[in-house]
């Protein structure tokens, strides 16, 4: 391979870093770190190493160390943030910029996407559309009871600025939901969220994923996907490609605003009746992209072009075509699992895989893709067997493989309030 590198993963546990080795496997040299001894990224062809590291949310400056080790020891040309790590990264961005090439965003751009308050507050500044929204101060329970008391409008969603996979977000259908709600929150002051409440009106239409590469403010290729089957942390099951270039042009704008560098991805709902949208979140990272290789654009690795600057000024937009349908059969297994505890479920997914009906059928696999990677089987074998022995234990699955790369608000406090001084030893 002339234009082989070598790519470190900041994790190996999340649907992204798997999707990345897909992406990237067979034209690059890949390595990854993970806290958990058996990611599913250690089963793959393409993993040459994997090396074990502390928890990047629990101890943020022992996982920075561990990344310079490695950088130092392995010299890797380029390092891809799959998922969280992205938020830790970019608040060593510039130091770490000496050592490595990577694509992130300022620490300033990142905060104002990864907090879902701060992304109410973009949308509004920029007037892009959002569904109607208020923002309440859960730090106090007298903020709190009158904030959300005041909610008129039903069905709606409550979101923590911050949460990951989908944790934080809670739909509430009428006022005496919200009710138990309030109270629920402002027993005492250590049952408050002690972050901002994001409370946001029901949108129309179907809920769509737009992702985007940004070389230093400037769109590089976007592609944008519907979720037709929604499972685990509202993870699309079954996904089809779609091209709404009114909705890339909103997205265009966001980047710019920001001087994005690197990847994001923007969820939306698109009424078809109209054609409008709405953007609820946005997620600053590459997310899960073999729907759009499929289609024609590898974010993956374009993503490795921006890290080392090698896209011209002049390059085109790339953009995937629409109808491309994908499925994820992992997250179909664990979504039957925890929402029906059966064992005859999970093993009719199963047979509807091993036939390819319903969901299945002229759809693609997104993660276990045997013909490139046989090892990308394993998981998947692994956990449906469990999971027809005990479906049950389907919730702490995936409680402790989000637990791999997830933020929690703490997490992300302990992360911005790093001493400057201590994160620059790291890196001298």
């Amino acid at each position: 391979m002339n234009d082989s590198r070598r790519i470190l993963l900041t994790e190996g546990s999340s649907t992204s870093a798997r999707q990345t080795l897909h992406c990237l496997g067979g034209r690059h040299t890949i390595d990854i770190m993970d806290s958990a001894a058996l990611s599913q990224g250690r089963f793959s062809t393409f993993v040459r190493h994997w090396h074990r590291c502390p928890l990047s949310s629990a101890d943020p400056v022992a996982y920075l160390r561990r990344l310079k080790e490695l950088i130092d020891k392995h010299d890797y040309d380029v390092v891809i943030a799959t998922h969280e790590q992205a938020y830790l990264l970019s608040r060593v961005r510039d130091q770490l910029q000496n050592h490595v090439a990577v694509a992130l965003p300022t620490f300033v751009a990142i905060d104002r996407l990864q907090n879902k308050a701060n992304f109410a507050r973009v949308m509004e500044e920029l007037g892009l559309p959002q569904p109607h929204t208020r923002i309440v101060d859960g730090t106090s329970i007298q903020s709190l009871q009158e904030g959300c008391s005041a909610q008129t409008e039903y069905p709606c969603f409550l979101k923590t600025a911050h949460g990951t996979a989908g944790r934080g977000v809670i739909a509430i259908h009428d006022s005496t939901e919200m009710r138990e709600w309030i109270q629920e929150q402002t027993a005492s002051d250590a049952s408050l969220p002690n972050q901002e409440i994001v409370l946001q009106a029901a949108a129309p239409g179907e809920l769509s994923i737009l992702q985007a590469i940004f070389d230093r403010g400037r769109l590089v290729a976007w592609h944008d996907a519907m979720g037709l089957r929604r499972g685990v942390g509202g993870a699309p099951i079954v996904r089809v490609s779609t091209h709404r270039e009114n909705v890339a042009d909103d997205v265009r704008r966001l980047g710019e605003s920001l001087h994005w560098h690197g990847a994001l991805f923007v969820e939306y709902f698109y009424d078809n009746s109209t054609g409008q949208h709405q953007f609820i979140e946005a997620n600053p990272r590459i997310g899960e992209t073999v729907n759009a290789m499929l289609a024609g654009v590898n974010f993956c690795q374009l993503l490795v072009e921006v890290s080392l600057r090698k896209i011209p000024d002049s390059a085109p937009v790339a953009s995937g075509v629409a109808g491309v349908r994908s499925h994820q059969f992992l997250t179909a297994l664990l979504d039957q699992a925890m929402q029906t505890g059966s064992r005859a479920k999970v093993l009719k997914e199963i047979i509807n895989r091993v036939r390819h009906q319903d969901g299945y059928r002229d759809s693609q696999p997104e993660m276990m893709r045997l013909k490139q990677d046989p090892l990308s089987g394993i998981p998947p074998l692994a956990v449906a067997i469990e999971l027809l022995l005990s479906p049950k234990r389907s919730h702490k699955m995936v409680r402790s493989t989000v637990a791999n790369y997830g933020l929690n608000a703490d997490a992300v406090a302990r992360i911005a309030s790093l001493p400057v001084e201590e994160l620059s030893a790291i890196f001298e």
